[in-house]
């Protein structure tokens, strides 16, 4: 199962790489055609906000995976050694919960927003507010994870 996860992983790292790429290739061709020619693009905007949107959620579900997220240590790091690891199960099941709250609420979200189209473009605005729900998906997938047996090597 461990496989399953670390795949996950390594599809979600080349999704990341590949829209960071088309984020730059737009901008990039939005600031040459701006300032050598004269004219902007009416989309580059549009496709860097959709793609920094579902960046963040990539590398932020990854960095929950891996632990490396924003914490607060202090107070787990005055505890006994011995209660870490229950503490680090409860969060997890915290992130768990929060994984599933964001995937329905998200969803919900989505659903509201089903036929508006981005100005510019005009593609469905659900792509953009789709990032939620995925995003609670992979926070209760990875938060799952953690309650493994295993999950302490994760931290390797």
């Amino acid at each position: 199962m461990r496989q399953v996860f670390d795949w996950i992983e390594r599809v979600l790292k080349v999704v990341a790489v590949t829209i960071v790429i088309v984020m730059l290739f737009s901008l990039v061709a939005q600031v040459f055609l701006r300032y050598v020619f004269g004219k902007s693009l009416s989309w580059s905007e549009e496709v860097a906000l959709l793609g920094f949107a579902w960046v963040v959620v990539i590398s932020s579900a990854i960095g929950i995976r891996r632990m490396t997220h924003a914490r607060m240590d202090l107070i787990v790091a005055i505890l006994p050694r011995s209660v870490h690891y229950l503490v680090d199960r409860l969060i997890a099941l915290m992130m768990l919960g929060l994984g599933i709250f964001m995937t329905f609420a998200g969803w919900d979200y989505v659903e509201q927003t089903k036929g508006s189209t981005s100005a510019a473009i005009g593609f469905p605005i659900e792509f953009l507010y789709a990032c939620a729900p995925f995003f609670g998906v992979l926070i209760a997938i990875f938060s799952f994870e953690r309650l493994m047996p295993w999950a302490e090597s994760l931290d390797e």
